[in-house]
C-alpha cells in the first residue's frame, strides 16, 4: 500500500505549489526593486546632467567671450578713424578663444560702409573679402535704427549652418560699428567632441524652430526635427521650474535615455539644449542582482523538490521493506517500524533545517539594506561641492564685470577676494590660513584698483612654499590711508623670475591717478605691500 503523498500527481502538485510561491515572492522582490532602481537612476542622471548643461553652457559663453573682451575697448573708440587705429587690439580680442578662428567688422559712415572680414592662422591675423552670408546679414542688421545691442542669428551655408553673433554700436561721430564671429557650427561640434570625453551624458541643441545647432550626428546639424522641442510639454519640472525631464529612447545610443530640457540663451538667441543620460548606470547592476536572485530562488526550489523526492524514494524503500519483513518476523517489523518512524522524524527535521538556512542565505532584507545604503551614497552630493560652483561663477561674473575707470570699492573687492579665496582654501586646505580682514568702515566706500587684492594674494600663493606644517598666512587690513596686504615669507626655490606683470599693473594705475604711489617689500620676515586708498568724486 503506498500513501497519497507518495504518488507521482501528488509529487507534481507540490512542485508546481512551491514553484509558484517562489514566483510570486521573486516578482513581489523585483517590483519594489525596479522602483527603488527608477529613483535613483533619475537621481544619479539628474547629476550626470547638471555636470553636463554647466560644461556646455560655460563653453559657449567661452565662444561669445571674444566679443565681450572687445567692448571693452570700447570706451576708448569714439570715430571711425580711432577705432581702424585699435583695429589689430580688437582683432586680438575677437579671436581670442582658441578654437575661433573667423571674425569681420562693419562700421557704416554717412558715404561708405567700410566691411572686413579676420582669419585667424595660429598668431597671424589675415585681412580677406566679406563673404556673402555675412555681407548680406550686416547690412541687413546696420539697416536696423537700434544703436546698440548684441544680435545672432543662424544661417545655412554650403558646408554647414553657420552660427553669426555680432556687436552693434552708435560711436559719437553718428558712424555705426559692428563687429562679430563666424562660426561654423560642424567644426564647432568636432571640438565639443573633445570636451568632457569621460562624462555618460550627450547633449545637442536646437533653436526656436526646431532645426538642430549641434548634434552627435554631424550631418543632422541645420535640419529640422521631426518633432520639435517644448521642454514645458507633458514633462517633469525641476527644481530650476524651467528645466525638465522625461525617460525616452534615444534614436543616436538606441538605448532608454532620461531626457533633460533647460533653456539656453546666448546673445539673444532663444535656444533649447537637450542632453541624454543613459538610464544604465544602476539598472544594469539591478537586473544583474534579479537575474541571481531569480537563479537563487529557482536553485532553492529544486533543492528542496529534490530532498522531497529523495526523502520519498528512501521512505518507499523503508516502507517496502517493512512490508516484507512484517509476514515472516512482526516482531522485528514493529521494532523496525519504530526506529523507522525516528528516522523519518530527523529526516523532517534535517530538511526543515536546511530550508530554514537557505532561506537565510536569501533574506530579501539584506538586499533592501544594501540598496538603501547605496542609495544615501549617491544622494551624497557634497554641499561644499555646490559652494565650490556657486562662488566660482561669482569670481568670473566679477571679472567680467565692466569698470571703465579701472576702480572698484574697497568693499567690492573684498567680497570678490572672498570668493576667491575660498577656492583657494579648496584647493590648498590647512597649508593656507584663513583670510585675516581688518579693515575700517571709512575705507569700504574708497577705491583700489580692480582685481587689485586677488592679484596681491595671486602672487603670494604663488612665490611661497605652502604646507600643513608652515601654512600661508594673508592678512588684509587699513593702516592709515593705505590697504596693506600682508603674508609671511617662505619663498619657493622653483619659481622662475617673475615679470612683475601684476605690480606693474598697480603701479601704472596709481600713476595714472596720481593721487599715490604703490609701496611694497620685504619688512623682516614679511612681504608687504601698501594699496594707497583712492577717493573719486561722484559723477
Amino acid at each position: 500500500m503506498r500513501l497519497p503523498i507518495y504518488s507521482s500527481r501528488h509529487f507534481i502538485v507540490i512542485g508546481i505549489f512551491m514553484f509558484l510561491c517562489f514566483a510570486g515572492i521573486w516578482q513581489f522582490m523585483s517590483g519594489k526593486l525596479s522602483k527603488h532602481t527608477e529613483q535613483i537612476s533619475i537621481e544619479l542622471a539628474t547629476k550626470i546632467y547638471q555636470l553636463k548643461s554647466n560644461i556646455m553652457r560655460n563653453e559657449f559663453e567661452g565662444f561669445t567671450k571674444g566679443i565681450v573682451n572687445s567692448e571693452t575697448v570700447l570706451p576708448e573708440i569714439h570715430t571711425k578713424k580711432e577705432f581702424l587705429a585699435h583695429e589689430g587690439t580688437i582683432e586680438a580680442l575677437l579671436l581670442s578663444h582658441p578654437k575661433i578662428n573667423k571674425g569681420w567688422y562693419a562700421i557704416a559712415s554717412k558715404n561708405d560702409t567700410v566691411y572686413k572680414s579676420i582669419h585667424k592662422d595660429g598668431q597671424t591675423y589675415h585681412h580677406t573679402p566679406i563673404l556673402k552670408h555675412q555681407k548680406d546679414w550686416i547690412h541687413n542688421q546696420l539697416s536696423h535704427k537700434e544703436t546698440t545691442g548684441n544680435v545672432g542669428t543662424l544661417v545655412s551655408v554650403t558646408d554647414t549652418l553657420h552660427w553669426l553673433i555680432a556687436s552693434r554700436h552708435k560711436l559719437a561721430d553718428s558712424s555705426v560699428l559692428m563687429f562679430g564671429l563666424d562660426i561654423n557650427l560642424k567644426k564647432l561640434q568636432q571640438y565639443l567632441w573633445s570636451v568632457d570625453t569621460i562624462g555618460r551624458a550627450y547633449a545637442f541643441i536646437t533653436d526656436e524652430k526646431g532645426y538642430f545647432v549641434t548634434n552627435q550626428i554631424e550631418n543632422l546639424i541645420g535640419t529640422k526635427m521631426p518633432v520639435p522641442v517644448n521642454p514645458l510639454l507633458g514633462k517633469i519640472l525641476l527644481a530650476d521650474s524651467i528645466s525638465s525631464y522625461e525617460i525616452v529612447t534615444s534614436s543616436y545610443l538606441q538605448l532608454p535615455v532620461v531626457r533633460y530640457y533647460t533653456p539656453l540663451n546666448i546673445t539673444g538667441m532663444n535656444w533649447t539644449m537637450v542632453i541624454d543620460t543613459p538610464v544604465l548606470t544602476v539598472d544594469e547592476d539591478v537586473r544583474i542582482i534579479e537575474k541571481y536572485m531569480m537563479v537563487m530562488f529557482i536553485s532553492a526550489a529544486l533543492i528542496i523538490l529534490l530532498l522531497i523526492s529523495w526523502s520519498q524514494a528512501k521512505w518507499q524503500k523503508e516502507f517496502t521493506l517493512r512490508q516484507q519483513l512484517e509476514m515472516n518476523r512482526k516482531e522485528l517489523s514493529l521494532e523496525k517500524q519504530a526506529l523507522s518512524l525516528v528516522a523519518e522524524r530527523q529526516q523532517k527535521d534535517n530538511a526543515l533545517l536546511q530550508l530554514n538556512t537557505l532561506k537565510e542565505k536569501v533574506n530579501p532584507h539584506f538586499l533592501f539594506n544594501s540598496l538603501s545604503s547605496l542609495n544615501a551614497l549617491i544622494a551624497q552630493n557634497p554641499e561644499l561641492a555646490q559652494s565650490f560652483v556657486v562662488k566660482l561663477s561669482r569670481v568670473y561674473r566679477y571679472v567680467l564685470e565692466s569698470y571703465p575707470n579701472g576702480l572698484a570699492t574697497v568693499a567690492e573687492e573684498l567680497r570678490f577676494v572672498n570668493e576667491y579665496f575660498f577656492l583657494l582654501k579648496i584647493r590648498f586646505g590647512d597649508a593656507l590660513e584663513p583670510l585675516d580682514l581688518q579693515i575700517s568702515e571709512a575705507h569700504l566706500q574708497e577705491h583700489i584698483p580692480f582685481m587689485s587684492l586677488q592679484t596681491l594674494i595671486e602672487n603670494a600663493v604663488k612665490h611661497n612654499m605652502l604646507s600643513k606644517e608652515k601654512p600661508l598666512k594673508i592678512s588684509i587690513e587699513s593702516q592709515g590711508d593705505f590697504i596693506v596686504v600682508t603674508n609671511n615669507l617662505q619663498l619657493r626655490s622653483d619659481v622662475r623670475d617673475s615679470s612683475k606683470q601684476g605690480l606693474n599693473y598697480l603701479q601704472s594705475t596709481y600713476a595714472y591717478f596720481g593721487t599715490g604711489q604703490l609701496k611694497y617689500g620685504t619688512e623682516g620676515q614679511r612681504y608687504k605691500c601698501y594699496l594707497p586708498v583712492l577717493q573719486v568724486p561722484e559723477a
